[in-house]
């Protein structure tokens, strides 16, 4: 059981990580005028810490996806 969940977690983390990097903001777009624009980016701690809050969340739902296959896998062998 506890492969199950680890890989689970470890898939989760990787896969969390990967699209975090896409999907996590890292510069911010103000309209200045109507014809203009100001992009800032971000420092990288400012980048760093939605990343990590975003790959554990996947990560838990990945051991979470591990633990309901295991228990579906052991249901069917008994």
């Amino acid at each position: 059981m506890l492969k199950f969940i680890e890989k689970g977690f470890s898939y989760g983390l990787i896969l969390g990580v990967s699209l975090g990097v896409l999907i996590v903001p890292y510069k911010e777009v103000v309209s200045v005028d109507d014809s203009t624009t100001e992009t800032t980016y971000l420092n990288l701690i400012d980048f760093i810490i939605p990343l990590i809050r975003f790959s554990v969340v996947i990560a838990l739902l990945g051991a979470a996806i591990g633990f309901f296959l295991y228990q579906r896998r052991k249901k069917s062998l008994d």
